[in-house]
Order: C-alpha cells, then structure tokens, then sequence
C-alpha cells in the first residue's frame, strides 16, 4: 500500500517538472541549453509565462490563414453558405498602390492588412454591411406594412413606432419609412372625418366594437398629425442644403402630393394644402424638381372639387403665402386659378331660391283617403322633406357660399396683383379677369378699370412686341367682360379709350406672325428658352381676342356708333391684306355682321353719288381725326384676287351687299 503511494508521488512530481520544462521553454522562446534540473520557478514567474503564452496565441489567430491549395494572393474569410452547401470564401488581397520598401519578407507582406485606396489616392473606407442593413430595414418595413393593412385596428402600436421611425435622423430610416407610410394612410382612412370625443361621449359606457373603433380613429389621427408636421418641417428645406436633406424634402414633397390627391377629405387637410402653396411660391420655379407635379396636383383639386371646400382653402392659403412674398412668384401659380371649375355656374345676381310649383291634382283623379292614412302620409313627407333638406338643400347653401369666397378672393388677390406693379404677372392677372371678370362686383369695377387703363397708358404704341399686343388686347376684353356684367343695371360707363387702344393695336395684330397660334399649338420647343411651364392657360389666340373685343364694342354694348363703325371698316380691310387666310375670313364674317346693323358703311364701298369732306387720315390712331366717312374701301379690289376661293367669295358677296343696302 505504501508502495503504490510512493509511486503515486513520483508520478506527480514528474508531471510538475514536465509542466515547468514546457514553461521555461515558451519563456525563453527555444529548447537549446536548458537543464531540467536547475528549473525552478516561483508563483509571479508562472503568471508572467501564462500572459506571455495568452499574447502569442491571440497574434497567433491574426495572421489570415493560408492553405497549401490556395492560389496566389487570396486569403481565407468567414465559410459562406450556398444552395444549402457551405463552401470556401476566398477574398483577394488588395495593396496599396503607393511603392513598398524594398526590404520586406514575405512573412511581413502576408500580415500587412487591407486596403482599398481610391484613384486619387485617399484611404477610404466602406461601411460594413451597409447593404445587408438596408435590406433588413426594407424587410422590417414591409412586414409591419403588411401587418396595418391586413388589419389596422389590431396593429395600431406597429402604426406608431413606423411614424417614430419616419422621424429618425437616420437618412435611410426616415426615407423607407415616410414613403412606406403613404400607401398605408391612402389605404386605412376612412371617407369622413374624425373629430374629437367631447367628455360626454368618453364617459360613456360602449361595446367592445365601439372603443376598439374609436381607439383605433384616435390613434390613427395622431399618426397622421405627427406625419403632416414631419413632411412640413422636410419640405421647407432650400434647394442650397445639404443634398441628403434635399432629397429627402423631395421625397416628402411627393409623399405630400400622393396625400392629398387620396385624402383630401380627411383631417388637417388645411396644413397640407400649406405645404403645397409654400414649396411653388417661389420666384424661380424652375429649380424645384417637384413643382411640375405640385401644379398638376393642384390643378386636378381644382377641377375635381364640385362643392368648393378644397377650392376655397387653397385660394385662402395663396393669398395669405403671397402677400407675405410680397407677389415675387412665377406666374404659373396664378394661371393655376383658370383651372378652377366650380365657379363655372355661379351667378352673383341670382336671389334665393324660388317657391316650387306645386302640381294639383283635379278633385276626380284624388284617392280618398282615411283620417288615419292622410296623418301617416302627412308625416311620411315632412320625414321625406327633412331629409330632402339635408342630403340637398344644405349642400348647395355650402356651395354657394363657398363660390362667393372664391370669387372674392380672386379677384382681390388680381387687384393687389395689378396694384403691386409686377410686370411678370399683368398678362396671367389679364387671363384671369377675362375669365372671371363678369362676375365683378360694382366696388371693384372702378378699380380694375383705372388699373387696366394705366396698363394700356404705359404700352409704348410706336413698336409694340408680340407680348405687349396680347396684353392690350387681354386688358379690353377683360374692360369689356366687367362692364358687361352690369349692363343690367343701366349703368353707363365711358370706355372710350379702350376703344381707341383698340384701334391702335389693330395694325400690330395684322404684323404679328403667330396671331393664329397659342402655347398649345404644335410646334418646335425653343431649346435656348428654360422654362418648365407654358405661361398661358387660356388658349385664346390673339385672332380670337380681336374677334371677341370687336363683338364687345360694337354688340355687346352701347359703345358702337356710325363713325366708329366707319373708322373700323376701314382699319380691317387694311389689315386684311396682311393676316392670314383663317382670320381673314372671321373678320370677313364680322364685316357682313357689321354691315347690317350699320347700313351706313355700305358707302364707303363705292364713291358714285357720295360727297366726303375732307381726306381720309389713315396715319392717326385717334378715331376722331381720321375722318373715316371719305374714306373708300380700295382693298376691297385687291381682296377679290386673293388667293383663297373663300376670301374672294366673302368679298364680293360683301360688295353685292352693299349695293342693295340703302344709303
């Protein structure tokens, strides 16, 4: 027994000795010169040959591994896995392109670490995993989309923490998840409007159904708040910014408009029309890369907007957004108003609503009725009336009301338009007027009439260019379009110098090459010219405007008399002999129309048995000193040798006419 305890004991003391020969080994890094029986080592030497075997094996791991098989230059990564099977990855070494020292051994050249250097030799390096974080973003996004759609009561938490993402400062995180959001609102909003819980109705006892619905409406106002702000504060970034910011506030300008366009109904629809107005109200438009969607956005409100609601909150955002601008924005934003529909059929003189006629039935064709058959059907209409009066009545006192604020808006937003002076703005204010003109009230006719006179007072008549002709020609019409309005009234009011603007402009319209063209007609882009928008809305062609200003002057209103009718005649068929073919047969057909209210100017057709005082002034542009009554239409001749069959027919069915007209 005490033998097999000795040999025990020897067992472990030469294990110990073994231990500490391998130690001193490791400590003095080789096995030359080393005697096992002068080992001795003491606690502290123990712990320092532990630290020294901990530092060889982490250098040890360091080193890329490298295998007998592997090729050249390519060092062992991390096993991928493919189709189920895990392979090798071997990833190539890349070195700098700056010279190595000449004196570098191999062992030092395979642990040099990698770098990826640029072509202008700066160390850059890429963010790990970038990609793979995008993709599990995109991933979480779409399982939490998926999840609101399928049951958005239910998921009213996923709905929020995706608004908490959307408000990160994380540029990919507030991207993915503002866009993400647009197509669940567009989907989980209700068709009405939610408005608060007075105290009464949360004190209330409900079902289940009833508080999860409510929950849910809440909660969905919430979100959809803390979202309109989000897209607010991105979208008044400038365009000079950072470009991470830029983007995004393009991002949240399409969000906005996609918005819009879905719930326009819904809650704190005033704020998003804000964001709108806002971003196009900027001088240089051209710069936005959203404010062509934006216009066209706003312009589908306008003509998709039959009660006047949208309509009349966004003309009250632009007028307040313009004045504070100071009018210093592109004139595409006015001539968006053209596009609006629902004043298409207000009258400001109509008066309320006339009593129905009742139809009565003769005494033989009545049903005779019980007591207690005529009292049910007395209270089945008056339950018919009411909510007759509900669905209908109430509705067009709304529409109504709504159109008055329109038109009132509009015309004081052209009124301080014209008064501000803004030369960029006079011909789209001037398309406006000739649209909605006639629905002027009597306080603002004085004043659109000085402001347009002083327009037509300023236009230097001596060498008119082609935009100058159309604005003279807008500020008639438009002069014209407000008076006629009140022509009911009996109200007389002297235009005389617009007439006479009109018998200037006449030569100009005659010389102008594009007067039978619009923005609309088809031709060649000017590639020199950098603007995104047409500037014209209205279509009318400056033939067009002549036609209407020569219909206003002369039966449309008191203005017309025999000299002036004279002096005209005598300017069109000297015009005549310069427009084009289409327009010299309308003027041929106002001619004959002229002519037979004014039987007068059959005279100057002809000079045998007339006696004229005086000589024609064809140089003047005043009406009074041209003595138009000697004048003789010579360009009646030259017109019959025209080359259209239809011109040539139109005047000598003219001549023919003025024969048989007595003098």
């Amino acid at each position: 027994m005490a033998r097999r305890k000795r040999s025990q004991d020897a067992i472990q003391q030469r294990t110990a000795i073994k231990r500490q020969q391998e130690d001193a080994l490791l400590e003095g890094a080789s096995f030359n010169e080393v005697d096992v029986d002068d080992v001795h080592y003491e606690e502290s030497t123990r712990k320092k040959a532990r630290t020294t075997w901990d530092d060889v094996e982490q250098d040890y791991e360091l080193v890329p591994r490298k295998h007998k098989d592997a090729e050249e230059g390519m060092v062992e990564g991390l096993p991928i896995k493919i189709n189920g099977k895990v392979e090798r990855n071997l990833v190539k070494i890349q070195r700098k392109k700056q010279e190595e020292p000449a004196e570098v051994s191999e062992s030092e050249d395979e642990e040099s670490p990698v770098v990826i250097s640029d072509e202008a030799g700066e160390v850059s390096e890429e963010e790990p995993d970038s990609e793979e974080k995008i993709i599990a973003l995109k991933e979480e996004l779409a399982e939490m989309v998926e999840k609101i759609m399928e049951n958005p009561e239910e998921n009213t938490q996923a709905l929020t923490r995706l608004c908490k993402m959307a408000e990160s400062k994380n540029s990919n995180t507030c991207k993915f998840s503002m866009l993400a959001l647009v197509p669940i609102f567009s989907s989980i909003i209700p068709g009405y409007r939610i408005r608060p819980l007075t105290d009464t109705e949360k004190k209330e006892k409900v079902s289940k159904d009833v508080a999860r619905l409510r929950n849910f409406e809440q909660n969905l106002v919430l979100c959809y708040k803390r979202y309109v702000d989000l897209l607010t504060s991105l979208s008044k970034v400038p365009n000079n910014d950072d470009p991470i910011k830029v983007n995004l506030g393009i991002l949240a300008m399409q969000a906005t408009n996609q918005i819009i366009s879905n719930a326009s109904h819904f809650n704190f629809r005033n704020d998003v029309v804000m964001i709108l107005i806002r971003r196009i109200c900027k001088p240089n438009l051209s710069a936005d890369p959203t404010s062509t969607q934006t216009i066209q956005t706003i312009q589908t409100l306008f003509k998709g907007d039959d009660e006047g609601n949208i309509s009349a909150e966004i003309v009250r955002a632009l007028s307040k957004v313009v004045k504070v601008r100071k009018y210093a924005i592109d004139e595409v934003v006015v001539n968006t108003l053209l596009s609006m529909e629902v004043l298409h059929d207000y009258d400001p003189n109509t008066r309320g609503e006339e009593a129905e006629t009742r139809v009565r039935l003769k005494k033989k064709d009545r049903v005779h009725l019980s007591k207690k058959q005529r009292k049910a059907r007395k209270e089945m209409q008056k339950i018919d009336e009411e909510m007759r009066n509900a669905e209908l009545a109430v509705s067009v006192e709304e529409r109504e009301r709504n159109q008055a604020e329109i038109l009132k808006l509009i015309l004081s937003l052209y009124l301080n338009i014209l008064k501000s002076g803004n030369t960029k703005l006079i011909g789209a204010v001037l398309e406006g007027l000739a649209k909605f003109g006639n629905m002027a009230n009597f306080d603002l006719l004085g004043d659109f009439l000085q402001v347009m006179k002083e327009i037509i007072s300023d236009a230097e008549f001596d060498n008119l260019e082609a935009s100058e002709i159309r604005k003279v020609l807008l500020c008639i019409v438009s002069a014209f379009s407000l008076v006629s309005n009140h022509n009911q009234m009996k109200i007389s009011m002297d235009l005389s110098s617009f007439i006479e603007a009109l018998y200037a402009v006449l030569p100009y319209v005659a010389l102008d090459a594009d007067l039978e063209f619009s923005y609309k007609s088809l031709r060649l882009a000017d590639p020199l010219e950098d603007q995104i928008f047409n500037p014209a809305v209205n279509v009318s062609t400056k033939a067009e405007l002549l036609l209407k200003a020569l219909d206003h002057v002369f039966f449309r209103s008191r203005s017309g008399t025999k000299e002036r009718a004279e002096a005209f005649t005598k300017r069109i068929y000297m015009c005549m002999g310069h427009t084009p073919e289409k327009t010299s047969i309308a003027l041929l057909k106002f001619m004959d129309k002229l002519i037979s209210r004014y039987p007068e100017i059959g005279g100057l057709y002809s000079t045998e048995d007339r006696i004229g005082n005086g000589h024609f002034n064809m140089t003047t542009d005043s009406i009074a000193m041209a003595n138009a009554g000697a004048a003789t239409l010579l360009e009646n001749v030259i017109l019959s040798k025209h080359y259209c069959p239809v011109v040539v027919k139109g005047t000598r069915s003219l001549m023919t006419k003025s024969k048989e007209l007595p003098k």
